[in-house]
């Protein structure tokens, strides 16, 4: 029985004993009316003043007990507040928080010793994998990314598309996947004592159909020898095709298109020479027949040589080299001579042989001191629309055209036989030499530019590492089963918060900044972050400023809204969308759906109603109470990205305390939550249909 319903009963039963006292006594009814009211009175004051002091508090430590008793935290505290009347009960209630933290604490590091562990073996395979020029993804059996490494993301070429959990048929076709899995599962099934060397090798595209790639599949198994997943490796070969197809045309050219010129040639030669005394209209007709098939063959040999000059430069062993390690290099063996190279201009990188490049750059710089007497130089690479120049400057006139050519035969490498023309020509490199301005020169050699983008540009990588992996996905994602049936550590989720120009998005306020974490197997994903200011098309109050810091010039030239929500909808995919006030972020994103062309219809979790059903509306709700309650440092208060990483830390903290009162599925926590009917009534209200 509470203890409201046991106070009323005492008060009846008080009244009732002084009302029958007063008529045993032989006082008339009158009097023990009398009497009776005032000590009900008497006691009605006595239960208020008790439930003030005693009741309430006592429940409030009760209800705050519980929470700790939930909370998987060592640090939680329960503070009792006032409450002179409970006597040594708040003591007491102190002892055995201490005793529960101490607990909790020696649990824990027992936890982290062991984590401490896993995470060194995390960290040498991370660098490992990061080290690699492959791209690199693991899976599971339902193609849920597990593990990438930046490669692979580089590669596939959709940064936003790529996490942990993340289905990879979303990148690459999957038909060349399930097939090269099906082939090993069933050699593994016929060799199961040795699965970890099965290993095939298949071709796929990019969903896009944009790139080829060239992969490799090993599987994965536990330690029982079932298979949980596959590795593969990822490389680029659509420039390799590229390649081969001119391959092919130099093979036609030679076998049939040259073929039939030469018989051509013959063919009048012949018959030239049988028939020395054919008339002058004929031969001369032969003659244009010699003339006209020698041009084209001359023609055709031309063209060749430029056909398999390519493709040889495409086949020669060739890597991205900085030209700022280039230079280093270089002045070793310049010093020697007395000569100095100094880079200048922005450092770049470049594609090619790094040693027989140095040669020939080194053999140039000799024959530019022979020639001029210059001993300084400066290297300045430089930027073209397909190519990577590097200039050659020095003090003095240009190289003349005859010189420069006369060098090009001279030997560069290891051997003999290998001329700087040789080195050059592989490098695609024509070089030339002119003037650089006033009593200065320069010697510009055009060099192929790198597979890797020049500059990284900062809006789309503010994640350049990825958080990598947690292999209890192996066993996640098993079937299609409703969502509101799956386990909630199961689910990923999708934390986000959305700032403003104020507060009512139907009466033109606009978001201005978004940022969201991604939340898989109970682990926040901060490597996976996404963050990205929005230009309002308005300007930003200078209240709404003073709240979140974001100022006109932060947003401007930035994207809006409708540039940034297709991507967001692609971040979010099919997770559980969290946010705390979610009806709140949710107008705001649903008032741009229809410009922007997304819809977002994944589930969303409030973590403000799920706070709300633990502990009732008696407590603080707010985010910053939450997060003081729980001891969790916000990190950017009022920062879309900064808000984001405190309730997705809170969403983990109320997991501990739903699944401690035995709500385990997403279907419960929105039944128990009211969260079912709160989404379809926002929903109807989004669709406009409310």
């Amino acid at each position: 029985m509470g203890a409201a319903p046991a106070i009323g009963l005492g008060l009846i039963a008080g009244f009732g004993l002084v009302w029958g006292a007063t008529w045993l006594a032989g006082g008339s009814p009158g009097a023990a009316s009398a009497a009776g009211a005032t000590a009900a009175a008497v006691m009605l004051a006595a239960v208020v003043v008790g439930f003030r002091l005693v009741v309430a508090p006592a429940a409030r430590l009760a209800r705050r007990l519980r929470a700790l008793r939930e909370s998987r935290s060592e640090d939680a505290d329960v503070p009792a507040g006032a409450a002179p009347l409970l006597g040594p009960l708040a003591g007491e209630v102190d002892g055995l928080v201490t005793a529960l933290r101490s607990a909790r604490r020696e649990g824990r590091k027992a936890t982290q010793s062991e984590t401490a562990r896993v995470d060194a073996q995390k960290a040498w395979l991370e660098t490992i994998l990061q080290g690699l020029a492959e791209g690199v993804v693991v899976c599971n059996r339902q193609h849920r990314i597990l593990l990438c490494n930046q490669a692979a993301v580089s590669l596939l070429g959709a940064p936003e598309a790529v996490g942990l959990g993340r289905n990879l048929g979303d990148l690459i076709a999957l038909a060349p996947l399930n097939h090269s899995l099906g082939r090993l599962e069933g050699r593994h099934a016929t060799d199961p004592d040795a699965p970890l060397e099965l290993s095939a090798p298949f071709v796929c595209t990019a969903i896009d159909r944009s790139r080829l790639f060239h992969g490799r599949m090993a599987l994965l198994a536990d330690p029982s020898g079932a298979v949980t997943g596959y590795l593969v490796t990822l490389v680029d070969i659509s420039g390799e095709l590229a390649l081969l197809a001119k391959g092919d045309g130099v093979r036609r050219a030679l076998t049939r298109d040259l073929r039939g010129m030469v018989g051509n040639l013959r063919a009048a030669a012949e018959t030239m020479a049988t028939f020395p005394e054919m008339p002058a209209a004929d031969r001369a007709a032969f003659e244009r027949v010699l003339l006209d098939e020698s041009a084209r063959i001359s023609q055709t040999i031309d063209d060749l040589g430029a056909e398999i000059r390519g493709h040889m430069l495409g086949r020669w062993p060739m890597a991205d080299i900085f030209s700022g390690d280039l230079v280093r290099m270089l002045e070793p063996g310049l010093a020697e001579r007395g000569l100095t190279a100094t880079l200048v201009g922005l450092p770049l990188w470049l594609h090619g042989d790094s040693l027989s490049l140095l040669q020939a750059i080194e053999i140039l710089i000799g024959r530019i001191h022979d020639a001029t007497g210059a001993t300084a130089f400066e290297i300045e690479p430089m930027l073209g629309d397909r190519r990577v120049y590097l200039d050659l400057v020095w003090t003095g006139e240009p190289v003349a055209a005859g010189v420069l050519e006369g060098w090009l035969d001279l030997p560069c490498g290891e051997t003999e036989s290998q001329r700087l023309r040789d080195v050059l020509e592989r490098h695609g490199s024509e070089p030339w030499s002119t003037t650089a301005g006033a009593g200065m020169a320069k010697l510009r050699l055009p060099l192929l530019a790198p597979n890797r983008p020049q500059f990284v540009p900062g809006l789309r990588r503010q994640a350049p590492r990825p958080e990598f992996y947690d292999f209890g996905l192996m066993q996640a994602h098993q079937g299609d089963a409703k969502i509101g049936a799956r386990l909630l550590r199961e689910l990923d989720y999708v934390v986000f918060d959305c700032e403003t120009t104020g507060l009512q998005p139907t009466k033109g306020d606009e978001i201005i900044q978004i940022g969201a974490v991604r939340v898989v197997q109970g682990r926040i994903l901060t490597g996976e972050g996404y963050e990205r200011l929005v230009n309002p098309g308005r300007p930003i109050p200078p209240g709404s400023i003073k709240f979140h810091g974001v100022t006109d010039a932060d947003v401007a030239g930035k994207p809006s809204i409708l540039g940034i929500l297709p991507e967001f909808h692609a971040y979010v995919a099919d997770a559980v969308m969290v946010a705390h006030n979610a009806a709140f972020d949710m107008k705001f994103l649903s008032l741009k759906e229809r410009a922007a062309g997304v819809r977002f219809d994944s589930p969303v979790l409030d973590t403000m109603l799920v706070s709300s059903m633990l502990d009732g509306a008696d407590e603080d709700h707010s985010l910053d109470g939450l997060c003081e309650r729980y001891g969790i440092l916000i990190d950017g208060r009022h920062s879309a990205l900064g808000d984001t990483i405190a309730t997705a830390q809170l969403l983990i903290k109320l997991m501990d305390r739903l699944e401690a009162r035995g709500i385990n599925t997403f279907g419960e926590v929105m039944r128990a939550s009211n969260m079912a009917a709160e989404l379809r009534q926002r929903g109807a209200i989004f669709a406009g249909n409310a």
